[in-house]
């Protein structure tokens, strides 16, 4: 399929609904690979919270948060009011649950079960999870220590909370399910990955009909167009890291005016940094070291003026200063969360 770049950047500020903004808590928090969860101080300081172990994933849902945990009985989704009291629970079906969205209305959460090749879709009412609806994908890549079966990685609602996309590392492809009255209607495959290349996690543009997919297995990252039927179509797609270097990519994030997006490198132990300047392009412009080892997540805090990063294989978190450019700055020791595998604000 031919793109008119013109035609597309001039979509750019009217086709992607993305879930409305909540007011950012006082304070942050923080999963441990080690189980533990950690509430983050705007001041650095951390504090351990009466919190069950195996925190994986967390959200703001207007009020309070949801947060997705593993255990040996398999996932839970739990809603929280503020102070990280239960208002209920519900089983996701599935085990190793790794990552967690809500839709743009707050009315359905979405969970990707990483064992077992899951998502389960919950209906919520003032916060609570409901029963959970439990979705299959199906499919397999060639690189058989990692893609014997699929292995759904990331979850997101898009086209205003009518798709939900998940990113499936085991099958190669990232699938479409398509909402009706909270439910899953019907399912399709919205992008064919190529084989063995692992896709992992989305960024989509605020302000257009494009996302950004990075791949773990081949540490590249795919600019794609989402087109009027919820399908992408490929623009193009280029690595994370220089020639020669081999890593797993963890992360990717888009800031919120649309300039830089940001990639985690694991092994290499870097952020590459991509000017948007022409968003069907991103350029490379730095490969910034991360200050830990294994960079699984990052969180951009552009109101602080720095980057956290969950270093998985460090005994704390890392702060990179977000420079006035979209670059980064010498990283500096963050808050004490050892093996830290994840942060939200």
């Amino acid at each position: 399929m031919t793109l008119d770049r013109r035609a597309l950047l001039a979509g750019i500020g009217a086709s992607v609904a993305l879930p409305a903004a909540a007011a950012p808590p006082r304070e942050g928090v923080a999963a441990s690979s080690d189980g533990g969860a950690f509430a983050l101080g705007a001041a650095g300081g951390v504090r351990r919270l009466a919190l069950p172990d195996g925190l994986e994933w967390t959200v703001p849902d207007g009020t309070g948060r949801l947060a997705v945990f593993s255990g040996k009985a398999g996932g839970r989704l739990i809603g929280f009011d503020a102070g990280w009291r239960s208002r209920g629970a519900a089983a996701t079906g599935g085990h190793e649950p790794v990552h967690l969205a809500i839709a743009p209305d707050r009315s359905v959460a979405a969970v990707a079960d990483y064992s077992g090749g899951t998502v389960s879709v919950h209906r919520l009412r003032d916060g609570v999870p409901g029963a959970a609806q439990i979705v299959r994908h199906h499919g397999r890549g060639p690189n058989a220590a990692r893609q014997a079966e699929p292995h759904p990685h990331w979850v997101g609602f898009g086209g205003g909370g009518r798709w939900l996309y998940a990113v499936d590392l085991g099958a190669d492809a990232v699938f479409a399910h398509r909402i009706v009255g909270g439910r899953v209607v019907d399912t399709m495959v919205a992008w064919q990955a190529p084989p063995g290349s692992g896709p992992r996690h989305i960024a989509w543009h605020p302000d257009g009909p494009l996302a950004y997919l990075v791949s773990e297995l081949d540490s590249r990252l795919t600019t794609l167009r989402i087109e009027a039927d919820g399908r992408f179509t490929t623009i193009g797609a280029q690595p994370t890291l220089p020639a020669g270097r081999e890593g797993y990519v963890g992360h990717v994030a888009v800031d919120a005016a649309g300039k830089r997006l940001y990639a985690s490198n694991r092994g290499p132990n870097t952020i590459a940094v991509f000017a948007l300047d022409d968003p069907l392009r991103p350029r490379l412009i730095e490969q910034a070291p991360c200050g830990g080892d294994w960079p699984r997540f990052f969180l951009l805090r552009p109101e602080a003026g720095e980057m956290l990063v969950a270093n998985e294989r460090s005994p704390a978190m890392a702060v990179l200063p977000l420079l006035r450019d979209g670059r980064l700055g010498a990283a500096r020791a963050g808050p004490a969360v050892p093996k830290a595998r994840f942060a939200a604000w």
